[in-house]
């Protein structure tokens, strides 16, 4: 009964070990992506931000309007408006809870509508 325990736990220990260093392994690899911060933008009442950026990966260059509440930090944000290139934006808040995002985006990753008490308007000019 002992070595069977004894067993168990080496094998927990194994497993365990085996986990974290491919956690860490994999915490190390460098992203292919590089983003590009282009704008932050308070909203009136300071309680949201806009954050506009750019994300350029091998092949690919997307441009982000994402939302997050003013005291949290950038990994906390949700995107609203994704477009398809390195494409100017216009962001222009109308009061605390609503924003207008203006883009001559050819193609529309991301739309939403909303986010949390925000309500999103995107106006693609051409």
């Amino acid at each position: 009964m002992r070595l069977l325990v004894a067993l168990s736990a080496l094998m927990l220990a194994v497993g365990l070990c085996t986990l974290l260093l491919w956690r860490w392994g994999r915490s190390r690899e460098p992203s292919p992506c590089d983003a590009r911060e282009i704008e932050e933008i308070a909203s009136p009442g300071g309680r949201a931000q806009a954050d506009v950026f750019e994300v350029r990966c091998p092949g690919a260059v997307t441009t982000h309007v994402a939302l997050r509440a003013a005291d949290k930090p950038p990994e906390s944000r949700a995107d609203v408006f994704v477009g398809l290139g390195a494409v100017p934006v216009r962001v222009v808040w109308s009061g605390d809870r609503e924003i207008l995002i203006e883009s001559m985006a050819a193609r529309l990753l991301v739309g939403e509508t909303r986010w949390r008490e925000v309500s999103v308007r995107i106006r693609r000019e051409k």
